[in-house]
C-alpha cells in the first residue's frame, strides 16, 4: 500500500514516477503526505511502477541471502506511529484490525526514535549514513530518467506537473 500512495502507475517512459497532486499544477507536490512514504530494510525487493496498486512489490530474498517465505511470520521493527496504525499501512495495507495491533507488539521503548537518534548524535557527533540499496524501481530504463525529471520538479527547475 505504501508505494501505491507515492508512486504513479507508469504507462509510458514519459510518465511521472512520483504520484503528484494533479490539482496543484506547476509546483510539484505529492498527492499524499511524504511522512507516509516507507521502504523496508532486511529484504531485497523491486517496485515495478508499471503494475497497479497491490501488484508493484516483488520480494526477491532476505538481505542475508536466505529465501523469503510468504508463509513464514517475520518480526518487523517499526516506529510508534506505524505500530499504532498510523498511515493505515498495517490496518488497510496488511489487513490487521486496529484492535489487534497492540497484541502484536513484541517490544516497545519508552522513548521515541528521535530521542535515540539525538542520543546517538550526542555520542558520535556526526552520523555517516550509508544507503542499503536493498530495493529499486523497475523498469530502470523508465524509472531512472523519470526520477531525474521528477526530482527537478520537486527540488530544481520547478517545471509544471502535467
Amino acid at each position: 500500500m505504501s508505494y501505491a500512495l507515492w508512486t504513479n502507475q507508469m504507462k509510458s517512459p514519459d510518465d511521472h514516477l512520483m504520484l503528484f497532486n494533479e490539482e496543484d499544477k506547476g509546483f510539484g507536490r505529492f498527492k499524499n503526505p511524504s511522512f507516509n512514504f516507507d521502504s523496508a530494510a532486511g529484504i531485497i525487493y523491486t517496485v515495478d511502477v508499471t503494475k497497479p496498486q497491490g501488484e508493484k512489490i516483488k520480494i526477491e530474498r532476505m538481505a542475508n541471502g536466505e529465501p523469503f517465505d510468504m508463509n513464514k511470520t517475520y518480526q518487523v521493527a517499526v516506529n510508534s506511529y506505524r505500530g499504532n496504525g498510523g498511515g493505515d499501512l498495517l490496518t488497510k495495507g496488511a489487513g490487521i484490525p486496529k484492535a489487534e495491533l497492540a497484541k502484536r507488539i513484541v517490544y516497545s521503548t519508552d522513548k521515541d526514535l528521535r530521542f535515540y537518534l539525538m542520543k546517538r548524535i550526542e555520542e558520535v557527533k556526526v552520523l555517516d549514513p550509508k544507503p542499503l540499496n536493498q530495493w529499486k524501481f523497475i523498469p530502470e530504463d523508465w524509472t531512472v530518467p523519470a526520477s531525474k525529471r521528477d526530482y527537478d520538479i520537486l527540488f530544481g527547475e520547478k517545471k509544471a506537473v502535467e
